[in-house]
């Protein structure tokens, strides 16, 4: 990353938070901020021009060189962010300088009455935040291998024995993110898992479904057979109760000829016995 803007300041200890928040993005202001409290600065070389430094990102060590020339602040910085014209780790760099500069500050002494023991000078402030060039080499010996293990999938290597500090405080945050890692790839292998049985149980549940629509596309043709046989039954049945009164009006029409037969073989039975009678007379006339 290289950026360039224009700057009033002469000296850097000029350029407040407030001032360095103006220019550059915000996201990358608080996470520039988040690093500084942190403690993940260390200055290797500071004027009141150029500042050069080292940030421990989250994906690894990177160097800013800051300066002030021909009245515009130029910054680099060995990281690839797209931020403009600082970058996060040239953020968190300015604001520890500030804290630097702030504290080399030392108020002048008031004039005090003599005193019989003779006091001692006071110590020139040093940031809290400076390393062992030693530690640096143990740190940088270490990276190495951390990043050979992770590469290769196997446990980080034991911390360099590096007392309480900045140098540790690096090996521990890269110690946590690794087991965040760790853990995130076994909560990734269970979910994983997790998909494949419910796309095994989606698959069995697809088979059934398919199985469900088959049955029920043979229900719907025996249906639209049974319907069509019921409509046939209805049909025969209209016919035989149109059978049933035909063979009601026949059986109707029957008993009318019976009763009008009935009539007539009276009649005939009556004409019958009239003709006896006659033939009788008849006879008997004939005899006289």
């Amino acid at each position: 990353m290289k950026g360039r803007i224009a700057c009033s300041a002469d000296r850097l200890s000029l350029l407040e938070a407030s001032m360095i928040s103006s220019v550059v993005e915000p996201n990358a202001f608080q996470i520039g901020k988040q690093y500084q409290s942190e403690r993940r600065v260390q200055m290797t070389d500071a004027s009141d021009t150029e500042v050069t430094s080292s940030v421990m990102g989250n994906s690894g060590l990177y160097e800013q060189t800051i300066r002030l020339i021909d009245g515009h602040l130029e910054a680099r910085c060995s990281c690839t962010l797209s931020e403009q014209p600082i970058c996060r780790h040239g953020v968190a760099a300015l604001l520890e300088y500030q804290r630097w500069s702030k504290a080399r500050i030392v108020p002048k002494p008031r004039v005090a009455a003599p005193r019989l023991e003779t006091e001692k000078p006071v110590a020139s402030a040093v940031p809290s935040g400076d390393v062992k060039l030693s530690e640096l080499n143990q740190f940088t010996e270490w990276m190495q291998r951390t990043v050979q293990a992770i590469q290769s999938g196997k446990p980080l290597p034991d911390q360099p024995p590096i007392g309480p500090g900045l140098v540790s405080t690096w090996t521990q945050v890269i110690q946590q993110m690794d087991d965040r890692r760790r853990e995130s790839e076994g909560a990734q292998v269970e979910l994983d898992a997790d998909i494949r049985n419910r796309e095994a149980v989606v698959a069995r549940l697809t088979q059934d479904l398919e199985a469900s629509v088959k049955e029920s596309k043979s229900l719907q043709v025996l249906c639209r057979d049974l319907q069509r046989e019921i409509e046939a039954q209805k049909a025969a049945a209209g016919k035989t109760t149109d059978l049933a009164r035909q063979v009601e009006q026949v059986e109707v029409e029957v008993k009318a000829m019976s009763a009008l037969l009935t009539d007539k073989g009276r009649r005939l039975e009556g004409l019958s016995d009239t003709c006896r009678e006659v033939s009788l007379l008849l006879k008997s006339l004939g005899k006289a």
